[in-house]
């Protein structure tokens, strides 16, 4: 097998202590202008911190580094310049916002400094279920599901420049490949490379340009992707959802990759449980804990603060002020900023470094 293999074994319960060192919060300002539903994505860039919220407003939300509301870029319609439901977006060193949405298949540019409207980029393909800006050679990285009648064939990942001229077309997919559910931004930039995990796969792959070769081969103890034969058998998404979701089958459905220098990080769904992985590289030690299971002996009172993010080797984690419970708030600071929130209020960011588990 190529790839590295890294097994995370079963879970077994840890404590925040263990998980979180060194720590930043950043509460968002609340406002009618600024209030946020689900954080779908989130990424720092420049001490300015982008939030898209694609349930409640379907608008890409920004604040300053200490959580002041600077802007938003929102939807409006189909018109140049316009989307209506944002699926992912990615920021680029050169300036530029790209925003995708799957809805009326448009992926849009926007200059950062200001959010005014640059351009519009040819998709080569309808609706890509993910997406990645080269900005070397000004091409664009596409992950496609597979559809019947396509030129694509089993071909899921395409490279194209912004006319939507096909450079490359790389890695067949299996069965599962049709499926479209998965995390919507599973194409990553690590040491100067592209790395990708196909939907329903326990691999992360390297792309280099003309080719596709595994990097990681992950495994979690007694858990397991979905049988492939399910996708091979069922007639349609709704089938395999519904088995994967509610059958006797504890298999894993949904993954979230955040690889830092030190560490490689995985939150993965379970029918409707969060786990997270952890492995480190210099150590190679590794660790598998159900979320609701990791002991808060630090006194947050609240859930977990599970990654959504990485910023600076740090993770950033979202603490939702509905899910605190105040009696059991022990640490000083998160005590002084509940005096000032409502479980209305928007959520409080966390930066965190890995404690004595992953160093």
């Amino acid at each position: 097998m190529e790839g590295m293999t890294i097994d995370f074994g079963n879970p077994r319960n840890v404590k925040f202590s263990d998980m979180i060192g060194e720590h930043t919060f950043i509460p968002l300002e609340s406002s009618d202008s600024s209030l946020v539903g689900t954080i779908g994505q989130i990424e720092i860039f420049e001490d300015r911190i982008y939030l898209l919220d694609n349930e409640k407003t379907n608008a890409i939300l920004v604040f300053s580094s200490q959580g002041k509301f600077l802007t938003k870029l929102e939807a409006q319609g189909n018109g140049p310049g316009e989307f209506i439901s944002p699926h992912a977006f990615k920021l680029s060193p050169k300036g530029y916002l790209y925003v995708l949405d799957r809805t009326i298949n448009k992926l849009i540019t926007y200059r950062l400094a200001d959010l005014s409207f640059i351009e519009e980029i040819k998709l080569p393909y309808p609706s890509p279920l993910s997406f990645a800006v080269m900005d070397t050679q000004d091409w664009f990285i596409y992950y496609y599901p597979i559809r019947e009648r396509s030129d694509l064939g089993k071909k899921q990942i395409v490279i194209a420049n912004k006319k939507g001229e096909v450079i490359h077309t790389l890695y067949e997919g299996q069965a599962s490949g049709k499926i479209l559910h998965g995390n919507p931004d599973n194409i990553y930039s690590y040491d100067n490379e592209f790395r990708i995990y196909p939907y329903f796969t326990n691999r992360i792959y390297r792309i280099q340009n003309d080719s596709v070769s595994p990097y990681y081969n992950l495994y979690w103890g007694k858990y397991k992707m979905p049988d492939e034969s399910l996708f091979e058998k069922a007639k349609d998404s709704n089938t395999i959802m519904k088995e994967i979701l509610m059958g006797d089958k504890d298999w894993i459905r949904l993954l979230y990759i955040y690889e830092t220098k030190n560490a490689l990080w995985v939150k993965y769904y379970i029918k409707r449980d969060f786990y997270l992985a952890c492995w480190d590289k210099l150590t190679q030690e590794t660790h598998n804990v159900k979320a609701e299971r990791i002991i808060d002996d630090l006194g947050w009172g609240t859930p977990f603060p599970l990654p959504v993010g990485i910023y600076n080797q740090q993770l950033i984690g979202i603490i939702y002020p509905y899910d605190i419970v105040p009696e059991k708030v022990k640490e000083e600071t998160l005590r002084g900023l509940l005096k000032h929130i409502t479980e209305e209020s928007n959520p409080i960011i966390v930066l965190y470094k890995p404690s004595k588990i992953i160093s």
